[in-house]
């Protein structure tokens, strides 16, 4: 960590010497004091001075905050809990963690897609221009399936018998890798959204 002295942090900030302990009187600048000398990180500066930063509207910034968007998954979340490495997660599902990556909202989009394509993640980035140097991890593998009541009261095994019975499924939102899922097996099945009791 780097840390500036009192005129080296006045010229880094192309300010006078007096502006600068004008801020400090304020409180309106980091800084500390040590061994009755005035320290300022460099790196603090940076962030003060890009916390001010005004952009017009439309204008994405340069670095996208700490966060990491998309799809909900338990494993993930823990993993970026216990690593201690200040990500935030923003859970909204796949297509709206893309969308968010591209406007520069997020650093890092989960995704489960799914289609016909034996590798649906692949084949859904590739048809997004702007994402032609994006980078995909393989993270885990998810198994997913009915969650029923105990003791299977209605004997359902698949989805043709929730169908068939009219059992009520809660569903994901439009955009969510679950539901890009379900809507596959519903075409396999020769049904459709329309069809399904939601709860």
């Amino acid at each position: 960590m780097e840390f500036l002295t009192t005129s080296e942090a006045a010229d880094y900030l192309r300010i006078g010497e007096r502006k600068l302990y004008e801020l400090i009187a304020q409180q309106r600048l980091p800084c500390s004091k040590v061994a009755g000398k005035w320290l300022f990180p460099r790196h603090e500066l940076d962030h003060w001075v890009m916390s001010g930063l005004v952009r017009p509207g439309g204008m994405i910034q340069s670095d996208p905050p700490p966060i990491v968007g998309g799809s909900q998954d338990d494993l993930l979340e823990w993993s970026l809990r216990q690593s201690g490495s200040g990500l935030a997660f923003l859970t909204e599902g796949t297509e709206a963690g893309v969308t968010r990556l591209l406007r520069g909202e997020v650093s890092v989009a989960a995704i489960h897609f799914h289609s016909d394509d034996p590798d649906p993640n692949v084949a859904a980035i590739a048809t997004r221009p702007r994402l032609y140097d994006a980078v995909l991890v393989g993270f885990a593998r998810r198994e997913q399936g009915l969650l029923l009541a105990p003791g299977n009261p209605k004997s359902l095994n698949k989805l043709t018998d929730v169908l068939a019975t009219g059992a009520r499924i809660a569903v994901r939102q439009r955009g969510a890798g679950a539901d890009m899922l379900l809507a596959l097996l519903l075409t396999d099945a020769g049904a459709s959204h329309g069809e399904v009791n939601r709860l």
